[in-house]
């Protein structure tokens, strides 16, 4: 090397090596800070892009409500504004977007039993929107490549319905017109409406001070109507509150259902005389029809004293009425899943169920046991189930089912009943109800402070339990058995008059579906939702037994206005006459004690906010605006995606 430098040519040498060598990194360098140069362009345009992608869809949505499009029907969004210019300098980005909506029959994956996809064609929004992407220099002088990015996204958007509410009512008010309230305990995950006031009180513990907890976002189309007046908003709202919101319009009758239901049972002429009993298990299940016969003439003879002699002598009189029986047939029905299923008639209802599956009926809906999704453990969220969804639509109410006769053996069964620990905390024993579940039912009346029982509701069956006789075989003094029914007739006037009031601790021939029954039981457990409930109205769930604001407890027997005789008591009444006979009103072992009905354990179903069971009502705010729902985003490369032919 000292050889080298110590020569003239060899000094010149180095000297044009370095030169080279210095050439060289400089067009690296430059070649590296052009490329990052355009690595930061084309990120920044991707960017700016997707902001505009997203502003589309939210202009989309808006439009959509406002403007609902009809089956097949195409529409190009007015442009909004020139192209978007975005001046960085020396290079001016221009910003151009088209967007089209259209709204047709859509290849939508369901839910199997099996994990394999299946798919049903239903009505779809779609949103199609391209951003193109071209540059300027500050002199308005195009840079050659007038379309260095074009970027599009398809967005499917869904018409809200009222699965997306975990409570939803149209009159926040109790069926005999009288004030309902959230209390300490109630802790609700989802989305909250009501058409009218909403009220609160500082009652019943919980963990928020006696305050309820509001997780989602509530709106009242009213106000807030709080005991005490003063409350801390922001610890009982924490997802926020909007009073004097728009109303929504809650439907009468299940349209969509009716419209799209692939399987049907009964017939309109006799929706009153029919129960279709089924339970189901994945797909197919199991259906009970049963036929309930025209009113026959019934007679029971009055003996004072009870028993009579043997054999039984002339009577006081007869007590005259009419009964009803019901002739069941049997039969299995299949191709359940991924179908809307109505039924003209009333529906009892029980399962597992597998795939999307929505039941809906003309008449009540009574829940005979647990409604379970194959796929999500007894307990479990459904957030990760993705093949399983329950819709329940009633045109009146939906009721879970205190007893029945089970049709195949006559045995009598208790199915929603249990102690508080039978399953793991938070649930309990009683009936788990995995569904979204809509009762429509429109009694009539529209202020909220009327008294209107037919008014649809979710509830229980049976509210005002009181023991009843009864059969049972008595032996003269020969040693003959003598076999004695509907004793409680045998005894009292029926029906009864003013000078012959029915007693208020007795229970009314057959108010209990399974009357007479000695022991009935008050407290029940726990109902435990993993969905979502929208009502006409609040049922009860649970009632004190003595309620001093309804009209249960002043001696009068009005079954259908609420009016049931006397305050449900346990206090055991030993029948003077038949030996060991003891009629009293029990709580299930291990449930609570005191009152009637259930605990409850609420849970949203958080899938319902992006995907919503078959033809389930529709939400649609008065003045005919239709709210949406994002469906998919997905961004596409235009030119090779199908939904963008003719778009440019």
């Amino acid at each position: 090397m000292l050889r080298i430098l110590k020569k003239e040519n060899g000094n010149l040498s180095i000297v044009m090596l370095m030169a080279v060598i210095g050439m060289v990194s400089g067009l690296t360098m430059s070649g590296m800070v052009l490329r990052d140069f355009r690595n930061y362009s084309h990120e920044y345009e991707l960017a700016q892009t997707k902001h505009l992608l997203r502003a589309e869809a939210y202009r989309g949505q808006n439009y959509l409500i406002n403007n609902p499009l009809p089956l097949n029907a195409t529409f190009i969004l007015p442009a909004n504004g020139q192209p978007k210019r975005i001046d960085s300098g020396k290079i001016v980005r221009h910003f151009k977007v088209k967007s089209r909506l259209e709204k047709k029959k859509e290849s939508t994956v369901l839910g199997s039993s099996t994990g394999a996809s299946t798919t049903d064609m239903v009505d779809a929004f779609k949103l199609e929107t391209i951003v193109n992407v071209s540059t300027s220099n500050n002199f308005g002088n195009m840079s050659g490549n007038s379309s260095q990015l074009e970027v599009g996204a398809v967005l499917t958007l869904n018409q809200t319905t009222f699965a997306e509410f975990m409570y939803f009512t149209d009159q926040d008010t109790s069926p005999a017109g009288k004030n309902v309230y959230f209390y300490g305990k109630d802790v609700i995950e989802g989305k909250v409406h009501s058409n009218s006031d909403i009220r609160i009180k500082q009652a019943g513990g919980g963990s928020n001070n006696g305050w309820p907890t509001f997780l989602n976002l509530v709106t009242t189309s009213g106000e807030i109507v709080s005991d005490p007046p003063v409350y801390p908003v922001e610890d009982v709202f924490r997802g926020g509150l909007i009073e004097e919101y728009d109303q929504y319009d809650f439907p009468a009758s299940a349209e969509t259902l009716r419209r799209n239901a692939q399987l049907r049972y009964g017939t309109s002429g006799a929706a009153d005389r029919t129960i279709y009993m089924i339970t189901v298990n994945g797909s197919a299940g199991q259906m009970n029809q049963g036929n309930i016969t025209s009113p026959q003439r019934a007679w029971a003879d009055v003996w004072d004293p009870f028993p009579p002699d043997f054999p039984p002598s002339d009577s006081l009189y007869r007590n005259q009425f009419t009964v009803q029986d019901t002739i069941w047939t049997s039969r299995s029905i299949s191709g359940l899943n991924n179908k809307g299923i109505f039924v003209t008639g009333t529906l009892w209802l029980e399962g597992v169920f597998s795939g999307y599956q929505t039941w809906g009926c003309s008449e009540n809906i009574y829940l005979i046991g647990d409604i379970k999704l194959n796929g999500t453990a007894l307990g479990a969220s459904p957030i990760s189930n993705r093949r399983d969804m329950i819709g329940i639509v009633s045109e009146k109410s939906i009721i879970v089912k205190y007893a029945y006769m089970n049709p195949t053996d006559s045995v009598r069964v208790h199915p929603n009943v249990g102690p508080h620990s039978a399953a793991p905390e938070p649930a309990g024993g009683g009936i788990f109800i995995y569904a979204a579940m809509c009762a429509l039912g429109d009694g009539g009346t529209s202020e909220p402070t009327d008294v209107n029982f037919n008014h649809g509701v979710f509830t229980f069956e049976y509210q005002h339990p009181h023991g009843s006789t009864p059969a049972v075989y008595m032996q003269d003094d020969m040693g003959e058995l003598y076999y004695f029914d509907w004793i409680d007739l045998h005894r009292r006037r029926y029906p009864p008059t003013t000078a012959q009031p029915w007693p208020a601790a007795l229970d009314y021939p057959w108010y209990n579906p399974i009357w007479p029954e000695r022991n009935p039981i008050a407290e029940r457990g726990t109902i435990n939702i993993y969905g979502a409930v929208a009502q006409r109205r609040r049922g009860f769930v649970h009632r004190s037994g003595n309620d001093p604001e309804y009209p249960s407890n002043d001696g009068v027997w009005n079954i259908e206005e609420d009016m049931c005789g006397g305050p449900v008591v346990r206090t055991p009444f030993l029948d003077p006459v038949i030996q060991g006979m003891v009629l009293q009103t029990r709580d299930y072992p291990g449930a609570d004690t005191g009152g009637v009905g259930y605990r409850k354990n609420y849970n949203f179903d958080k899938r319902f906010l992006v995907s919503q069971p078959l033809y389930y009502p529709e939400a649609q705010l008065q003045g005919g605006k239709k709210p949406m729902t994002h469906g998919t985003w997905s961004v596409v490369v235009p030119g090779r995606h199908p939904d963008f032919n003719g778009l440019n």
